[in-house]
């Protein structure tokens, strides 16, 4: 009864200090103490290469729409057009596989939230292909 009662309030602390952030200061992740986990490969940190995973996908200055940004060092934040997401990302032989994902849980009428289902990406050119968990594309996004 008490683990349940921690994780309630839990989600509904991160639900409340996602509600009252500034969208342009978003993007912390869920562990600020700066430990790298599963960085990405430094072959792919270089942003010269248009298909490297690393940036900003989608419009992040529209809260309504989806979108990404895939840090160098491995974090992931963004939102599906009304929650926000973020967690680490590793790239293995050109797809993005998502890792630790954890997003608020507010109720969102018309917005399609295919986002929160985004298991691994592939980067070609200025598109960010998505796909579930069953390998089934879901949506893309656009640098």
């Amino acid at each position: 009864m008490r683990t349940r009662f921690t994780l309630l309030a839990l989600a509904l602390l991160l639900g409340v200090s996602a509600c009252g952030a500034d969208p342009g200061t978003a993007g912390t992740s869920p562990d600020d103490s700066g430990a790298a986990g599963d960085a990405p490969s430094s072959s792919a940190s270089s942003n010269t290469d248009p298909s490297a995973p690393e940036g900003v996908w989608g419009n992040p200055e529209n809260m309504r729409e989806p979108s990404l940004e895939l840090h160098e060092d491995g974090r992931l934040t963004g939102t599906d057009g009304c929650n926000r997401l973020m967690g680490r990302w590793v790239l293995e032989d050109g797809t993005v596989r998502f890792q630790e994902v954890a997003m608020t849980m507010m109720a969102c009428p018309d917005v399609d939230q295919w986002l929160a289902s985004a298991a691994t990406a592939v980067p070609a050119e200025d598109t960010l292909l998505v796909y579930d968990g069953a390998g089934n594309q879901i949506g893309s996004l656009t640098r």
